[in-house]
Parts: structure tokens; sequence; C-alpha cells
């Protein structure tokens, strides 16, 4: 056991040392292989920090490239490292990356930039106050259009060249645009919807965001072609003005002239351009009024007035010239503006409406104007030297008889040969007017004695009036109504003479015409009644103080009452009852004869229609018509009114008329005529005999009766032509189927005698004078129961 044990402790001592051995062994190998171990670990180690040096150092330059980058945004920097291996290839990627990455920066700018460029275009464009539009090429669509080219193109988006030019204009535009590839200064009416505009077009071919455009501008030009038509016209106005004009600088150089300047004054252009315009000065006026002419226009602007200036052939004119000074904007006067007119013929107008004005265009003698401006004058001068002055008024008589029946051509002529005897007659320092008619005045200047324009007046004046004239053919006879008044004897101012003359003229005319009357105090009188007669005939159809006359008209044969005459009377107020021969006149003068005659017309028919209701029955009234009433034109219309209203049968109605208002206008007195015949009125001729009587007119008027004048009833009995005569004017009136009336029967011989030649009617003081309406009755009751009807033997 022991030795087992010992054994055991053998064999456990040997185990021991072989397992110390085999420890050291171990730890041997151990410490050798941990030994190696740790080299190979510092060789991996090493290995493995170079391999990771050689991987972090391009990482590192990689980071540091991609830092830079990051930093600096710049995408040119590279990351420098050579290798074959995946770092190699790491580093290039990155380099590639950074390339793109550059690349696309590049193309991101180049984007920006053009968008940012696109943006200042369209900044550009809406910012140039012109307006601007670009189109697309080829189509021409609108690319683009600042706001100033909108209101041109009003929201067009299409082709606007298609509406905006005409065809000829767009191809001639887009000629030069190929030819040139611009355009400059285009001149072009441009259309849009609403107006049309003128406008200068400029163009240039671009590329506009990667297209083909162009970029058109509009210059707006209306004004200017405003200004250009203004120019044109003014230019042509210039040329075309009938005055002439010229233009000077502000030395009085002449710059300009138009073409009426070159034919008023016979000068050519170039005589004229450059010369001042003292080659017009004719000689009529001052080289100080001249002066003063152009330092008004300097100084106040302008000056205008009457000229005399002379032509290249040196024949002088009147000119009415205005000079204009034009300044500039600092008020300095740069040229003078002179338009001019040649007024010859306006002054020779003047002298000719001034000779018109103060004399008569009939006779060509002093008017009334100038008449009393010469009689002033003479009477100033008689007031100096102590001389007299006659003053003659003349009317010639029957004139308007003359004037009626052969005509106005014929009184006309007579008015001028009775001028030129005037003329003939008086003294060179004497003058002789026309009012107006056939009313002449004659003023004797510087006279001794009323017996010096006697002398003259009955020994050469009448008798040269008196002396047969000789007018178309027509051999006159006329004689004149004279009166005359002298200064101072017979007043001392021209409105007294002029009256005073005139009271006596009239004088001459209740004398019976034909003479001379120098004015006397009794005339003076005679004027004022008759004076105050027209005043108190203003009234008078107001105040009802007009009153009708009836005088009987009765059948020749069996002296039954079968009409009568309604005249006129005035009852005045404070002399009585006036007859017609005083104041029917003076109505005619004044004016008052066409009212009175209507009031005429009236009552007479009021009273028809009276006496028709009541005893003497439905009996006619025959009527003066008067030459102005005649030539009224509502006659007609009137005389309608008035039987309508009084209801009278108007075949009860009769219009007398005379020969000599016949006469006036025959083809308006015909159709006057004929309107009164329509309203179923009679017509006769009143005073058949005294005036020129014609067969034509007694043929051609609707006349129904003719009434014998009583100068030749009143003498046939003594006469035997007076007796020829009433018997040729019975036959005549019966030949034309005519009614005759005897007038002014005063005698039963002239009753007996004017039956037996076959009369109609009678009318006279052998059967009554004129009497009122009130007595009429009266009287043909007496008339009836006296009256013996005459039978005549055939």
């Amino acid at each position: 056991m022991d030795s087992l044990r010992l054994a055991w402790d053998d064999a456990g001592t040997a185990l021991d040392g072989l397992l110390v051995a085999r420890i050291d062994r171990l730890f041997s190998r151990m410490w050798w292989h941990l030994g190696a171990a740790a080299l190979l670990l510092l060789v991996i180690l090493s290995v493995v920090y170079f391999v990771a040096r050689m991987i972090a150092l391009p990482i590192r330059r990689l980071a540091t490239v991609a830092g830079d980058v990051s930093r600096t945004a710049d995408y040119s920097l590279r990351a420098n490292w050579t290798s074959g291996d995946e770092l190699g290839r790491l580093v290039d990627a990155f380099n590639s990356m950074l390339g793109q990455l550059d690349r696309f920066r590049l193309v991101q700018q180049e984007l920006a930039a053009s968008a940012r460029a696109a943006a200042a275009q369209r900044e550009l464009l809406e910012a140039i106050p012109m307006p601007l539009m670009v189109t697309a090429i080829p189509k021409h669509e609108i690319l683009h259009a600042n706001a100033p080219a909108r209101e041109w193109l009003q929201d067009r988006s299409a082709d606007p060249w298609l509406r905006g030019l005409t065809r000829p204009m767009r191809a001639q535009f887009f000629q030069q645009l190929a030819d040139r590839g611009r355009v400059d200064e285009f001149e072009a009416l441009w259309h849009g919807q609403g107006e049309d505009r003128w406008a200068l077009l400029s163009a240039r071919r671009l590329n506009y965001q990667d297209q083909d455009a162009v970029l058109t501008t509009f210059a707006p030009i209306g004004r200017i072609k405003q200004m250009e038509s203004r120019l044109e016209l003014w230019a042509k106005v210039f040329e075309a003005s009938s005055e002439s004009i010229m233009v000077t600088n502000a030395e009085r150089e002449i710059v300009t002239v138009n073409r009426a300047f070159l034919r008023t004054t016979s000068f050519e252009y170039s005589e004229v351009i450059g010369r001042q315009p003292d080659f017009l000065r004719s000689g009529h006026h001052s080289d100080n009024f001249f002066e003063q002419v152009w330092g008004t226009a300097r100084a106040r602007g302008s000056w205008q007035g009457e000229q005399w200036i002379r032509r290249k052939n040196g024949e002088t004119f009147p000119i009415w010239v205005v000079i204009n000074a034009v300044r500039n904007a600092r008020g300095e006067v740069i040229h003078f503006v002179a338009t001019f007119l040649d007024i010859s013929e306006r002054k020779d107008n003047e002298r000719r409406i001034s000779h018109l004005a103060h004399h008569d265009t009939l006779t060509d003698l002093p008017n009334r104007a100038l008449c009393l401006d010469r009689l002033n004058m003479a009477v100033q001068q008689a007031k100096r030297n102590g001389r007299r002055v006659g003053v003659l008024f003349m009317d010639l008589d029957r004139f308007k008889s003359i004037n009626d029946t052969l005509g106005h051509h014929v009184g006309d002529g007579l008015l001028r040969s009775v001028a030129k005897r005037l003329l003939d007659v008086v003294r060179s320092g004497d003058t002789v007017s026309r009012l107006g008619g056939d009313e002449f005045v004659v003023v004797f200047s510087d006279i001794d004695s009323a017996d010096e324009v006697a002398e003259i007046v009955e020994k050469r004046l009448v008798p040269a009036i008196r002396a047969p004239h000789l007018i178309d053919g027509v051999e006159l006879n006329v004689s004149c109504s004279v009166g005359v008044a002298v200064f101072p004897e017979n007043g001392e101012t021209v409105d007294i003479l002029m009256r005073n003359a005139d009271a006596a003229m009239y004088h001459a005319k209740e004398e019976g015409r034909n003479n001379a009357q120098f004015f006397t105090a009794e005339m003076d009188k005679a004027q004022r009644e008759r004076l105050q007669i027209e005043q108190d005939l203003h009234n008078a159809v107001e105040r009802n103080e007009l009153r009708l006359h009836y005088q009987p008209r009765v059948d020749a044969l069996n002296g039954d009452v079968v009409a009568v005459e309604a005249l006129v009377r005035w009852q005045h107020p404070t002399h009585g009852l006036v007859p017609p021969g005083q104041f029917i006149a003076v109505a005619e003068e004044c004016g008052l004869i066409v009212p009175i005659g209507y009031w005429v017309i009236q009552e007479a028919c009021r009273q028809q229609a009276e006496w028709r209701d009541g005893d003497i029955g439905d009996i006619r009234v025959s009527i003066n018509l008067s030459a102005a009433q005649f030539q009224d034109e509502g006659l007609v219309e009137g005389v309608a009114a008035i039987l309508k209203r009084h209801r009278n049968n108007p075949g009860t109605i009769e219009f007398e008329l005379t020969e000599s208002l016949l006469m006036i206008d025959r083809g308006r007195t015909i159709d006057q005529l004929r309107g009164i015949k329509a309203l179923g009125v009679s017509l006769s001729i009143d005073d058949f005999g005294t005036g020129y009587s014609s067969l034509n007119y007694l043929y051609r008027f609707p006349i129904d009766k003719l009434k014998i004048d009583q100068s030749f009833v009143s003498d046939m009995l003594s006469d035997p032509k007076d007796y020829a005569i009433t018997q040729a004017i019975i036959g005549l009136g019966h030949t034309l189927g005519l009614k005759v009336v005897g007038e002014g029967v005063e005698t039963i011989e002239q009753r007996f005698a004017l039956a037996s030649a076959g009369c109609d009617e009678l009318q006279g003081y052998y059967f009554s004078r004129p009497i009122p309406a009130d007595d009429l009755p009266g009287w043909v009751s007496v008339w009836a129961d006296n009256n013996q009807a005459i039978e005549l033997e055939e």
C-alpha cells in the first residue's frame, strides 16, 4: 500500500513533474504563441492600421471636400486620390457626383438666370411707357405685350397684324423686316376695334424665351399727324389765301410770302425774299408812319389799319393790313406776320355806297339826307354872309296816273327827264334833290331876295318841266306844283324851311295845280290844320266818328231806286261834318285809308243787312275801293268774312274802282278782281273816261258796269264833243255786255238825254244828295210817290 502509495506517490510525483514539465512546455509554448500572437496581432494591427489609414485618408479627403463644397457651394472642388481599388472608384464616383452636381448647379443657375432674365424682360417691357409687343414667328401670336400696347391690341392674342394693318401696308412692313432684319419708323395707320391711330412702328427680330420672335414698338404720332395735317392745311391756306401774307424776321427782312402777295404786287418770289418791305412804299405815308407801325406791332403785339403800297409797275393801291408779332418762349419777337387785302374795290364800293346813301338811285340826285345837309350848310353860310336861301318843293301833277297806266318804266323815264331839266335850269351852286316818288327839292344858295328865286321858277324851271318829254317813244306833257320858302323870312331852321316849302306846294295843289306858290302865314295856318286833321283822323274810327251817307241810283227808264252809293263822312267833334275832300287825301298819305276802307265795307254791309230785314228790301250798295285797299293781300278774305258775318247776298254788293287803279300790276289786278268776282260781288269802273282807258283791259277784266264821269255829263248838253263821248261810252259798254251809269245828273234835261242815249242807271243831285242811312227809307217813299216813269219812243 505504501509502495503502492509510494509508487502512487512517485507516480504522482512523476506525474506532477510531467505535469509541471508539460505545463512549462505549455506555458513556454503559450508564451511563444502569445508572442507570436502578439507579434501577429501587432502585425495585424499594423496591417489594420495601415489598411485603416489607407481607407480613412481618401474618406477624410472626401469629407474635407464635402465640407468645403457644403461650406463654399463650390462644386468645382475635387478629392485627389488615385487608386484602382474600391476607394479609388469611390473617390472617382464622388468626384463624378460633384461634377454632376456642378453641372446641375450650372443648369439650375442658367435656368434661374433665364427665369430672371425672362422676368427682367417682362419687367423691362412693362416699365417702358412706349407700347411694345413681342410676336412669334411665323404665326405671329402675341408672346407678350406691355400695358400701353394692350390698349392698341385690345385683348387680342392671335395675329394682331391681320387686323392692325391693311394688306398692302402689312406686306410692306414684313418685306422690310425680311430684307434688313429690322424695321425703323414705319409710318402706319393701326386699325383698332374702337378707333384708328397713327404710329411709327419699329421692329427687331430676336430670340424671346427660346422662340424666334419680333419685338415691335409703337410710337404714337396722332398729334404729330394732326400737326402735320394742320401744317399742311395752313400751308394750303397760306398759299390759297386770297389775302396777301408776308412773313419777316425780327429785323423785318422778308422770309416768305404767299402767291396772293405775288399776284397782288406783281413781284417775283426771288425779288422779295431777304429784302425789307420798304420797296412797297407808295409815297402816301411818311417814314415816321411806318416806324410807328412797326413799333406798335412790336410793343403791343399787333397793328392794323389802312395803308397805300405800290405794285411792281409803280401803280399805287390801298390795302387793309394786319401785322402780328410772333414771340418765342422768352417773349422775344422772332417774326412778324403781315396779312393785307387789296381794298381798292372796297374803297370804290364805299364811295359808291356813300354816293348811294346820299343820292337817289333812279335820278342820281342828292337824296333827303344830303339835301338836308347841304341846306344846313347853305343856311349857316347865309347867316355868316347876310344872304338868303331859297327852298323849293316841286311835285308833278297827276304823276301817279301816268305811272300806273303807262307803266313804271315810263314813270321812271319821266322822273329822270325832269331831274335832268332841273339840273339844267339851276345855278352851279344850287342843289337839286329827289325826296321820293315825284317830289323834288331845290336849294337855292346865296340869293339876294325871293324875287331871284321867283324869276328862276317862272322863267326857267316851270317852262322846262311843262315842255314835252319824249319817253320810250311816248310824248308826255306834265305840269308841276311848286312851293317856295325863303330863309330867313319863312324860317331860320332847316326843319321849318322844309315844312313851309312843303306847305306852299300843297297850297299850289289846292289852287288847281300847275302853279308856283311862295309861303305865307296863311299857308302855315292851313298846314297846321292839316296836321291836326291827320292827328284827329288816327282816332276817328276808334271814337266812332265816321259816318256813311248814301246817294240813290235809279233806273234810267222807270226811275225806280235800284242802288245806293256809300260815301264816307267824318263827324268831327269840333269841326262838325267834314266832307271826304278834306280828309281822304290826308288818310291816303298817312296810311289810314286801308282801315277806313274796311270800316266803310263793314258798315255798308251791316246797313244793307238792316235794310234787307226792314222796309227797303234787298237794295244794292255800291262801295268805293281805294288803290291801297285794293292792293291789300287780305282784301278778298276780309270781304268774305264781312259778307258772312252780316249774311249779305253778294249780288247786292258792288265795288267801284278807278281806271288808274286797274292799271297797276295788271297780272295781280286780274287775280284780285277774279277773287272778288268769285265771291259774287259785282265790279264797276268809276269816273270812266278820265283815265288812260283801254279796250284791252275792259275785255280782260271781269267788269260789270261803267260809270260815266260827271265832267262829261255836266257839259253834254252844251258841248257836242262831251255828248258824243257820252254816247260812245254807252255804246262801248253795251257792246261789251256792260251796264252804264251816268253820274252827276243835276237837271231833268240831263236825265232825259242820258235815258235817250241808252244809259241804264242814273245818279246825281237831281235825284238826291248823299243822305244819312236813317233818312233813306223816307226819301225812297217820297221818291216813289213823285216819280214819273219815262217812256221812250222807239
